[in-house]
């Protein structure tokens, strides 16, 4: 944790950090959370809800490409050929940490961990909530509508 507070407390200090910033994956606890809370100010937690079995779904279905890095999507973003890469012919593989007994041991952790902070974030009313089983273009847009408000 200190590490990590104390690279995001240096890395605030940017000048393109002046008009605001996001973070992403920061906080993962209720103490990083508190931490940040004495650097900065936080002015917004947005918390898009997905199923765990969604979850589960989604990140057990990518593929990388051995070749050029590209990603796919078993369901959603299909390759022309299966297993095979569209743009350079490279097999397409499943990360390690996608398979859907590692995604079910992360949510455990989020669950133990990191969703706590919902909890937190409500109670000094700077969580929202968008429903992330919704067409991506549409929770964009309610999130970028949201922010407008309080920016």
């Amino acid at each position: 944790d200190d590490v990590i507070i104390e690279m995001l407390g240096e890395r605030l200090k940017g000048d393109d950090c002046k008009n605001g910033f996001i973070l992403d994956g920061v906080p993962r606890t209720l103490a990083q959370a508190e931490t940040i809370d004495k650097i900065t100010e936080i002015s917004a937690v947005v918390d898009i809800e997905v199923s765990d079995s969604e979850i589960v779904e989604r990140l057990s279905g990518r593929r990388e490409c051995s070749g050029c890095g590209m990603t796919y999507h078993t369901k959603y973003n299909p390759p022309a050929v299966a297993n095979k890469c569209d743009k350079c012919g490279g097999e397409l593989t499943m990360r390690a940490d996608d398979s859907p007994e590692t995604v079910q041991n992360r949510l455990k952790v989020y669950h133990a961990q990191t969703e706590p902070l919902k909890d937190y974030y409500k109670a000094k009313k700077l969580l929202m909530v968008f429903d992330g089983s919704q067409d991506i273009e549409k929770i964009s847009q309610d999130i970028i509508k949201a922010l407008e408000v309080i920016a």
